[in-house]
């Protein structure tokens, strides 16, 4: 579920193609990059072989007590249509910040798998082993971490379709617990650019730790905000 990083547009007429986007925040996985602040985007991929597709990616961040910044994810995925209603896909992404400095939470790989039912339905399983502690101001300690997200798409009437996506995050870092995400809104098409509303809820952020031999639990409450987007695609 994307939430708002690397949106999908619509499908390129030739073998390469892009999107360039703004956002009113920059919402990924359930936390805010912008630290609740407007966003760009864009991306930019081309198709090769048979079924093969790269490309690269650019959000912007802003993450809490830190200097603007933007990250850049970089991605090789493997699609199959297995039939007229099944699709499926495998990828492989590595994220960086483009500044130097601190880069918690920015600079990690995945591996991803997708698979999809008429453009209706699609579930999906990602793996890091080297995510780092993003939400609680972490050590930068590399550690496995993993999320599983399903998203429904329904069409209304013309371009005019509602979207729900759900989502759970199993954070690997010492202290940190699951959470769960999810978004309900709509989307619209008119030509080639596609309008985004949605409102994004996330599940409370636990985190526990240890001072001077006491444990301690720090929580950010769960949250819950409209976010509108506007993307191009080309």
């Amino acid at each position: 579920m994307v939430l708002f990083a690397f949106a999908p547009g619509a499908r390129a007429l030739g073998p390469c193609g892009g999107a360039v986007g703004v956002s009113t925040d920059n919402i990924y996985r359930g936390i805010s990059l912008t630290d609740g602040r407007p966003a760009a985007l864009a991306d930019a991929h081309c198709e090769f072989g048979n079924g093969w597709v790269a490309g690269i990616g650019a959000t912007s961040v802003h993450l809490s007590g830190r200097a603007r910044n933007a990250q850049l994810g970089l991605y090789l995925d493997r699609r199959w249509q297995l039939d007229d209603d099944w699709s499926a896909k495998l990828g492989v992404l590595h994220y960086d910040a483009v500044r130097h400095g601190r880069r918690d939470g920015l600079r990690y790989d995945e591996l991803n798998a997708t698979v999809g039912w008429r453009g209706f339905w699609r579930a999906s399983i990602t793996w890091s082993p080297n995510a780092t502690d993003m939400y609680f101001g972490g050590s930068g300690k590399t550690h496995r971490s993993a999320w599983a997200e399903t998203t429904f798409h329904r069409p209304i009437a013309g371009r005019l379709a509602a979207d729900l996506g759900l989502g759970i995050a199993v954070p690997g870092g010492r202290g940190e617990r699951s959470y769960r995400y999810g978004s309900i809104g709509a989307s619209y098409g008119a030509g080639d650019v596609y309008l985004y509303a949605s409102r994004i809820w996330t599940d409370s952020l636990v985190w526990s730790y240890e001072f001077l031999g006491d444990r301690f639990t720090a929580t950010l409450s769960s949250q819950a905000e409209w976010v509108g987007s506007v993307v191009w695609s080309f």
